[in-house]
């Protein structure tokens, strides 16, 4: 009997241990859409290994590749008005439409995403002010609704439609959000980021500043 009881209370332990690692992990885990991920690069939880959880500019970009710089990608070219998927896969429409753009800019024709078709996409991203929030709003429901978490990855915008995918560029970071609510009203700023949004984009100490951007149409 002591043995039995013994062995249950090493059982229920070991769950419990089980239970708190998986708690920590979830808790970690909010936030609306992200074009991160480590800087080195990781795989899914699956062990796929053909799919990186990688920052857009972490690697050169081509057919087969899949992951979330891929869809960070998509929603670059989207944003130039060229058809392609949403998705986190480099397929055949993807490589023709990065083909058009380089086409277009002058970049050599490749259907390659290397550097110097990463600076031409930025360089037609638009220039807009923005600022961050989160502190003092925290479980606040967004214009959009949404409840405002620490770890919500999201941006304000007075008129563009809930739900707008847009994409941030600073200083060498790729951030991917969609708008959950509205503002900013300060003068002159178009952007109000979320804390989460910030923190990814190395944006959280200037306060308020410049960055690039692409709104998916």
């Amino acid at each position: 009997m002591k043995r039995r009881r013994i062995s249950f209370a090493l059982a229920a332990l070991t769950a419990g241990l089980c239970l708190g690692t998986t708690g920590v992990a979830m808790a970690g885990s909010g936030g609306v859409s992200t074009g991160g991920g480590s800087p080195g690069g990781s795989t899914t939880p699956s062990g796929d290994t053909t799919y990186q959880r990688i920052g857009f500019g972490k690697r050169d970009l081509r057919r087969g590749n899949r992951g979330d710089d891929v869809k960070t990608l998509h929603w670059l070219l989207l944003a130039q008005s060229l058809g392609v998927p949403t998705g986190r896969d480099f397929i055949g429409k993807t490589e023709k439409a990065v083909r058009s753009f380089q086409n277009y800019v002058g970049v050599n024709t490749t259907g390659v995403v290397k550097k110097s078709t990463r600076k031409a996409i930025a360089k037609r991203m638009a220039v807009n002010k923005a600022t961050w929030y989160g502190p003092g709003f925290w479980d606040n429901r967004t214009a959009c609704g949404q409840t405002l978490k620490p770890t919500t990855i999201g941006v304000a915008h007075k008129e563009l439609p809930c739900g707008t995918r847009v994409t941030f560029a600073y200083r060498g970071h790729w951030v991917r959000a969609k708008v959950i609510d509205r503002g900013p009203y300060n003068a002159g700023y178009s952007w109000d980021l979320t804390k989460k949004l910030a923190k990814r984009l190395g944006f959280i100490d200037v306060g308020a500043g410049s960055l690039r951007v692409a709104v998916a149409k």
